[in-house]
């Protein structure tokens, strides 16, 4: 794992990686997990996926279980102690971690006549079938060519920069820890940027920085945003390829890269959230099965994205399950027995020494949405999304079971 300057990093790494070795599993015996101390630990934290236009679902669940658990704005969304999200659900998380329903309400409620996804202006006639057919052509040919030659993205970023900026506030203090993942295309590499509470305060553990080496993978880097670069590093996290441009990022220590969606490489900070929480949540934004069509080659582009991220999506939680279920199994071995399974060798005695054990649960929409991933200026399909969210907080989280979950 990268150890990118600041000591700060160095520290939010060690009391989080401290967690992975305190907490009981629920239900367990208290005898079969070893309690250690550690400086930071939560009982629970949400994750939210990417999903384009249905992150308006994340939004509503979030409104949702703030107005039934009679949490006001200013408060933490309990029983969450972190909040992780991926490209929308990263900008959902920012919310979420400041305390600020009735804004995270409002946003979503207005956000079509923002006009966020707008074409560049040579490929604009490509989006208005009123266009003589010839502009429209010539604009299909310009990006064909763009795509081979010098193009990286049909939209602009900047009206989402611009729309980020209205709603969020850089400055503002979180109430719980939020971390959001990238994609560093420069290094092809996962990224994971994060932002702390004010009262946090992080302690050094260099056994801590190998539990988090064994949970994330030796080429994973976190990093903390600066509100110099805040804003363009959930911009980066959102910037979903084709679509728009990788954005350009210079960190503290002058290392550069171009990023794009976090999605590509984790759409669900599963890795991060197992090594601080005793439970997490998963919130999903597709049914169990449902049937797509594509109209246009953007659409077959977003279709196949979106199938990646749930295959991907579907590993980790996969793995988190079977992980833990194999930690319990051993635990509840006799001493010699468990002496014999971990015998010579070395990887399974790091395995499950250092492997946390979490309970995972997921909620997701019964039926397909009535927003799709792009449907950002339709804003009747987003406020039915959000609705459908907001209903479905009432039903609460379903715990993970290797039968019943499929994506």
């Amino acid at each position: 794992m990268s150890v990118a300057p600041p000591y700060r990093r160095r520290g939010f790494l060690a009391s989080l990686g401290a967690a992975t070795l305190a907490p009981l599993a629920l239900g367990a015996a208290p005898a079969e997990y070893p309690v250690r101390q550690s400086p930071y630990s939560v009982s629970h934290a949400l994750i939210l996926i990417g999903g384009g236009a249905r992150g308006a679902y994340e939004a509503g669940l979030i409104a949702g279980l703030a107005e039934r658990g009679n949490i006001a704005d200013g408060e933490i969304l309990a029983p969450y102690g972190m909040v992780c999200g991926t490209s929308v659900g990263a900008i959902n998380a920012w919310f979420v971690a400041t305390g600020q329903y009735a804004e995270l309400r409002r946003a979503w409620h207005t956000l079509a006549a923002a006009d966020i996804i707008r074409l560049k202006s040579k490929y604009i006639t490509l989006d208005r079938p009123h266009r003589f057919i010839g502009e429209r052509i010539r604009a299909a040919l310009r990006l064909a060519v763009g795509m081979f030659k010098n193009e990286t993205g049909i939209a602009r970023t900047q009206p989402v920069l611009d729309w980020m900026t209205q709603h969020i506030d850089p400055s503002r203090p979180l109430l719980m820890p939020m971390v959001w993942a990238v994609t560093n295309l420069t290094t092809q590499s996962p990224e994971y940027f994060y932002r702390l509470p004010p009262s946090f305060d992080p302690t050094m553990s260099a056994e801590m920085h190998r539990v988090l080496r064994f949970t994330l993978g030796d080429t994973a880097v976190i990093r903390e945003a600066p509100d110099e670069i805040f804003l363009r590093t959930l911009l980066a996290s959102a910037a979903i390829p084709v679509v728009f441009d990788p954005v350009p990022l210079t960190m503290a220590d002058g290392t550069q890269g171009d990023y794009v969606d976090g999605g590509v490489a984790s759409n669900a900070s599963v890795a991060i959230a197992r090594s601080v929480a005793r439970n997490i949540h998963v919130v999903l934004v597709d049914p169990v099965s449902q049937r797509e069509t594509y109209k246009d080659i953007i659409d077959i582009v977003m279709g196949s994205y979106d199938t990646m991220q749930r295959k991907i999506l579907e590993g980790d939680m996969r793995s988190v399950y079977v992980e833990s279920l194999s930690k319990r199994a051993r635990n509840k071995l006799a001493p010699d027995a468990r002496a014999e399974l971990q015998s010579g060798s070395t990887d399974l005695q790091t395995f499950f020494h250092d492997l946390p054990v979490v309970d995972l649960a997921y909620i997701r929409p019964r039926e397909p949405l009535p927003a799709d991933l792009s449907a950002f200026e339709d804003q009747a399909k987003l406020d039915a999304t959000f609705a459908t969210g907001e209903a479905d907080s009432a039903r609460g989280f379903t715990p993970y079971g290797w039968e019943t979950f499929r994506l």
